[in-house]
């Protein structure tokens, strides 16, 4: 029978290096990223595979997924396509989810199955022998009352079975996965609130002050956003030098066209 457990706090008898914590504070430090979650947790123990899934309406839906091989297919998808098209349904992580969407967010539930206490024969011959997979072992958390997400780690017969420490070490991991996981869906979100912002900002640019080039207008929306020169710089992949050239030909030509050419007032006015 699968294993599960919920945790709301690292065990205290494993200890995580800091190499690993490093790993889950660059997953955390930016929007959220199936390769970035990979990298960290192979710090602490080998997978070869990791998908992230949502669980919306009872059907789950691939968000991303990544292998530690690099080239070829994208086993993920693939094997992802024929579970939901055929077996997620006898799948004990459904009704693992639906307990987690009532629990409070800081909890993290866990399930580990082998390949040979999969319920339908099915399923284990269309993916886990055809990928040669040994196991699963799945984390979900609910970043949001009633949304459900998942971090699935796959082995396999590369890496053998999850020996009993590093069941343990990933246990200890869960919650800080779950924290660092939630973080970069936070981040993500800004992230996303900020590029509607400034295409706004773009797009009023465009009609109010036409004389602005595509360039100084994505300076000046951007401006306008509350970014620095050197997040601009970032944000358009240019030099520091080139945002401020920029941003000083924009200035000059709101300035003669009677138009807000400050920081302060652009972000009013364009806000």
């Amino acid at each position: 029978m699968p294993s599960t457990w919920t945790l709301d706090a690292p065990a205290a008898s494993h200890a995580v290096s800091s190499s690993v914590v490093h790993g889950l504070l660059e997953v955390a430090s930016a929007p959220l990223s199936a390769v970035r979650l990979l990298r960290a947790i192979q710090l602490a123990v080998p997978v070869q595979y990791l998908s992230l899934v949502s669980f919306c309406r009872d059907t789950p839906e691939l968000i991303e997924g990544s292998s530690r091989d690099t080239q070829g297919r994208d086993v993920v998808a693939e094997c992802f396509a024929i579970y939901r098209r055929s077996y997620f349904r006898s799948d004990s992580v459904m009704r693992l989810a639906d307990h987690v969407a009532a629990r409070p967010a800081r909890e993290v539930a866990v399930l580990h199955c082998r390949a040979d206490e999969l319920p339908v024969a099915g399923w284990r011959d269309d993916i886990y022998v055809r990928e040669r997979l040994t196991e699963r072992f799945t984390l979900l958390h609910a970043p949001a009352p009633g949304a459900v997400q998942a971090i699935h780690l796959y082995r396999d017969d590369r890496q053998g079975f999850f020996q009993p420490h590093e069941i343990a070490q990933l246990l200890a991991l869960a919650p800080l996965l779950r924290q660092a996981h939630h973080a970069a869906l936070q981040v993500g979100s800004a992230v996303a609130d900020r590029h509607a912002q400034v295409a706004q900002a773009a797009q009023r640019l465009a009609r109010l002050a036409p004389t602005l080039s595509p360039r100084e207008r994505e300076v000046c929306a951007r401006i306008a956003c509350g970014l620095s020169a050197d997040g601009i710089a970032v944000d358009l992949d240019v030099a520091l030098s080139t945002v401020v050239t920029l941003r000083k030909r924009a200035y000059l030509k709101l300035t003669e066209a009677g138009l807000p050419a400050d920081r302060m007032r652009l972000a009013h006015w364009l806000g």
